[in-house]
């Protein structure tokens, strides 16, 4: 895992150097500038590295092909990249100078180009410059979990860079995007495409590659899900098996690793699930063979001691039960090397919540000596951790199956499964409300906007925002694999591809990666997405519970007290005990000296209303930032991180 940057048209070191400087914190280990011979066409390539497979000097980048036509730079991991290797010398006779996936990635995509990234499981963004054609091509990995940024430059050139802030040395100044507004408002809504929060700056999207000679850059898509889909119609058990299976597989591939690795518990299902099957491969495989790193017993909890939002002893039993050492790091957001306005700037965009634990969080992770993390991201998108249960109304034909939906989705509040509970008159004519419109398709507004089935503007009506949502959903719903889809995985469909989990991989990233450290999600392996998108609706919401399928497949594997739990909440700090309290001094500080504005006063209100509310709740806080998010962020372009 590493941090990339370049310049396709101009050979320029000090530019180079800077930019490295700008995402150093990507790849603390090492770096290196590749510039082009002063006789050919002009290029500069830049990596800083964070070692994870092969720590000598053979893995250093930028990475040249053996003739030398080639040169890579590239920020991700292949875990697939054994049995590849393996594929590549039986068919090409290549004689490999590392044990890296970078040379596994360079040698595959140049002799057989874009085709072979079909066959990597991974994450990933990477540039190849072709010195013989003078052609750049960069691409994103299948969703899109590694960043890729770039911008055009007046003289015909490209720069491009992991973060946005690699690119500042190429910009004359740094400036909030034309479409800031809508990105406040809509802040799930644009990170899937190609338009950024900063002006000038564009990315490739998820899921594309994007071909750079004689000044001009094609963007073309390379995947997409709904072409992978295949429904499965199986019986239930044997849908369990090979969903485990594969789970299993996805968490084997990314134990590999010439380093510490550990697991972000959370106490809740996902990353729990996650270390329950690292023990279990850790227990029975020949570690040697597949790489797979001795040092993984290390489950990391943050702790918010004192807070009603702690769950430290959730993680710690998961821990126990699966014999890894726990450790729980105290998370307090005044003693971490960021302030409010660096820790917006850290991470570039604004985000609903606040990045200072996040980044603290990572941080000391990373002094445990620990460079990479499995983590549980990506499953509430599969199966639904949000509560998007409405559309599953849609697809229940029954009134028992009325009843155990509504029933699952009080159990994750209350924690506390009881068909009992929803026997009130009210919950009752709810029911039968439902029944009816269902079975006529007929659907109140306020249900359409939560469903898939909601009516758009005419496209030519729209602006750019609104443009680039409007083109993908449509083509996403006119794909024959997604009208066979059911409701409710249509919108986990949306909410995975186009929303709400592009946006948490961003920030993500951004959180690990200013601390040098990398996470790996086995429940973002392309063959497990695959599969759970094919699955009936039945196999990810029934039997009482949410997320079925990986509840049931980890029987036995997984302790129960921690597998059937319903009552996980989402990684929240505990943002409205700290407005109180450690945070209140720097809250009040920065809001005396904004400029005013409609932000700013808007701000200053919510402050002391905020103020005002006896015993706030996490709710209350949460809405405080979101009204003082826009003036704290646009006051965090001016902060050395950008300048």
């Amino acid at each position: 895992m590493c941090g990339i940057a370049g310049i396709i048209g101009k050979r320029d070191k000090a530019a180079s150097q800077m930019m490295l400087e700008k995402i150093k914190h990507r790849g603390p280990d090492a770096d290196g500038i590749w510039l082009s011979p002063i006789n050919e066409f002009p290029a500069s390539l830049c990596h800083t590295r964070l070692s994870i497979l092969d720590l000598s000097e053979a893995g250093s980048q930028p990475f040249h092909s053996v003739d030398n036509r080639y040169v890579i730079v590239f920020n991700g991991e292949i875990y697939n990249y054994i049995e590849l290797r393996d594929a590549l010398i039986s068919k090409y006779r290549i004689s490999f100078r590392s044990r890296t996936d970078t040379e596994v990635l360079l040698y595959g995509f140049t002799l057989e180009g874009i085709d072979f990234l079909s066959k990597c499981n991974g994450m990933w963004a990477f540039c190849v410059w072709d010195r013989l054609e003078n052609k750049a091509t960069l691409c994103r990995d299948r969703f899109g979990v590694k960043p890729l940024y770039y911008i055009k430059i007046n003289s015909g050139a490209l720069g491009f860079s992991s973060e946005m802030k690699g690119l500042t040395p190429l910009l004359n100044s740094v400036h909030p995007s034309t479409n800031i507004e809508s990105f406040f408002s809509n802040p799930f809504d644009y990170e899937f495409s190609d338009l950024c929060s900063i002006n000038g700056i564009s990315r490739i999207p998820g899921g594309s590659y994007a071909e750079f000679s004689n000044g001009k850059l094609e963007v073309t898509q390379w995947w997409n899900t709904l072409d992978h889909i295949n429904r499965k119609d199986g019986a239930y058990p044997t849908l369990v098996n090979q969903w485990g299976e594969l789970f299993t597989d996805s968490v084997k591939l990314r134990m590999r690793s010439d380093v510490r690795i550990g697991t972000a518990l959370s106490g809740g299902l996902d990353s729990s699930s996650v270390l329950a099957v690292m023990a279990q491969i850790g227990r029975c495989e020949q570690h040697n063979q597949d790489r797979i790193t001795h040092d993984w017993q290390h489950g990391i909890c943050c702790s918010y001691p004192g807070s009603s939002l702690d769950e430290t002893a959730w993680a710690a039993r998961v821990a126990e039960s699966c014999g890894v050492a726990f450790n729980s790091v105290a998370v307090n957001p005044i003693q971490s090397s960021w302030d409010l306005l660096h820790s917006l700037a850290q991470v570039e965009d604004p985000y609903i919540t606040m990045p200072l634990p996040m980044l603290a969080t990572y941080q000391a992770i990373k002094s445990l000596g620990v460079s990479v993390t499995l983590d549980g991201h990506g499953a509430d998108e599969l199966f639904s951790g949000y509560g998007h249960l409405n559309a599953a109304l849609n697809c229940a034909s029954s009134y028992n199956e009325y009843q155990e939906i509504i029933a699952i989705e009080a159990s994750t509040r209350t924690g506390v499964f009881s068909r009992k509970e929803q026997e009130s008159i009210k919950n009752r004519l709810r029911i039968h409300l439902k029944i009816l419109l269902a079975k006529h398709k007929i659907f109140p507004r306020t249900i359409l906007k939560s469903l898939l089935s909601r009516e758009y503007e005419p496209e030519n009506n729209l602006d750019a925002f609104s443009s680039r949502l409007f083109k993908a959903r449509l083509e996403m719903r006119n794909h024959e694999n997604f009208k066979a889809m059911d409701l409710f995985s249509q919108v986990l469909y949306e909410i995975f591809h186009l929303t709400i989990l592009p946006t948490l991989l961003r920030n993500y990233d951004r959180y690990s990666m200013a601390n040098g450290l990398e996470i790996r999600m086995p429940f973002m392996d392309w063959r497990l997405v695959c599969y759970t998108f094919s699955l009936p609706w039945q196999a990810k919401l029934g039997g009482s519970f949410t997320k079925r399928i990986q509840r049931d497949s980890l029987s036995g594997v997984l302790c129960d007290d921690i597998r059937l739990r319903r009552d996980k909440i989402g990684w929240n700090a505990p943002v409205h005990e700290w407005f109180r309290g450690p945070l209140r001094p720097s809250i009040e500080e920065s809001l005396k000296n904004l400029n005013d504005t409609p932000y700013i006063r808007k701000g200053v209100k919510a402050w002391e209303i905020f103020n005002n509310i006896s015993h706030p709740t996490f709710a209350d806080g949460q809405q405080l930032w979101i009204s003082i998010l826009p003036q704290l962020w646009m006051n965090s372009l001016s902060s050395h991180v950008w300048s």
